[in-house]
């Protein structure tokens, strides 16, 4: 296969990225591995999407950091190449976290327009344009995500803080890399119009209830095609430290005890399945192949659907290889996609 990541910036990868691990793991098993930045694209007159690309040279890389030195090293390859030409282009790049003076960014429609050309695109554009935000979520049933408000009205969210009656989350609609992230604790008055004031200064916030299960972190885990990724026993599931984008207005209890500083094991259980087993259509009808959700207690509390993480640390605390996995199942697809061309497409059809 030949397969394209878009990333924001090819020069910004770190060894620990998804990305890295995936393309180590295609490198690895034969495939063609090139890495496009987000503002290396040109559309042109005939519906083309030419791309700058940038590969590692032949040879066997031991560890995904080794393929990391080497794809950015001056002896990596340069070159113009169209992206239709590609069986798989991976969407590891969220719009969002531009910065807020920049221009709208074009790569969700080139990316679905390489779709219509019969590129594989993971994940779907019409998918992550509906996924990208958090109010996404308020399509699952009630009883799998937190009791939620989405406003930039104080009152209303004053009023939805007092219905709850407990503990919560305040922070933005639209995830951002160094958001600000509110922990409020019940019937709390001080600060809370400056709170409130910060967060809806640049757009809609999110009010959400506070589950004490994320005070010792939350569960991440990886799916793929709807169902959580194994690697022989092992669930693709771990527990991450509490998070440290609380703003210091509130911290979230638990936060920064010694014991919760690492990613740690944990169990995958039979509340774990339900929510994958609600999850899984969505995700399907969606086109969301790979994903990672975030879970405190039985409920969800993110999805990410842009750039997916946990590949490194499930590899440093079970020392599995779950990009390997991923990429296995992406050979898969495409021998299907291959041999149905022109007469059914198994997406559509719910059989990949």
């Amino acid at each position: 296969m030949r397969i394209a990541f878009l990333v924001p910036d090819v020069r910004t990868q770190q060894p620990s990225f998804g990305g890295i691990h995936l393309a180590w793991a295609a490198h690895r098993r034969g495939h063609e591995v090139r890495f496009v930045s987000s503002h290396d694209l040109s559309f042109l007159d005939d519906n083309t999407v030419l791309a700058t690309t940038t590969r590692v040279r032949a040879g066997d890389y031991r560890r995904p950091a080794d393929y990391h030195t080497a794809l950015l090293s001056a002896d990596a390859v340069r070159e113009e190449d169209a992206l239709s030409s590609f069986d798989v282009v991976f969407l590891r790049y969220n719009p969002l976290r531009e910065p807020a003076d920049e221009p709208p960014s074009p790569v969700i429609d080139f990316c679905w327009r390489l779709r219509l050309s019969g590129v594989l695109v993971i994940n779907d554009p019409e998918g992550v344009r509906r996924a990208w935000g958090r109010l996404y979520l308020a399509d699952l049933p009630p009883e799998v995500r937190a009791r939620t408000v989405v406003s930039r009205s104080p009152e209303g969210i004053k009023a939805f803080l007092r219905e709850l009656d407990g503990p919560a989350v305040l922070k933005p609609l639209a995830h951002a890399e160094h958001e600000k992230v509110f922990f409020l604790p019940r019937r709390q008055a001080k600060n809370l119009n400056a709170i409130i004031s910060a967060i809806t200064r640049d757009g809609y916030a999110v009010a959400q209830e506070y589950l004490p299960e994320a005070g010792t972190g939350e569960k991440r885990l990886l799916l793929l095609g709807g169902e959580p990724i194994r690697v022989g026993s092992q669930v693709a599931l771990y527990r991450r430290p509490p998070s440290p984008h609380v703003h210091p207005h509130g911290s979230l209890p638990g936060a920064g005890a010694p014991s919760d500083l690492h990613s740690r094991r944990c169990r995958f259980g039979p509340a774990e399945q339900r929510l994958c087993d609600l999850l899984r259509p969505k995700l399907l009808a969606d086109g969301l192949y790979f994903v990672s959700v975030d879970i405190a207690g039985d409920k969800i509390l993110e999805l990410n659907v842009f750039a997916p993480g946990g590949i490194h640390s499930l590899r440093e605390i079970y020392r599995i290889d779950v990009a390997a996995v991923i990429i296995r199942d992406l050979e898969r697809r495409a021998r299907l996609r291959a041999a149905y061309r022109g007469t059914l497409d198994p997406e559509a059809a719910g059989v990949m």
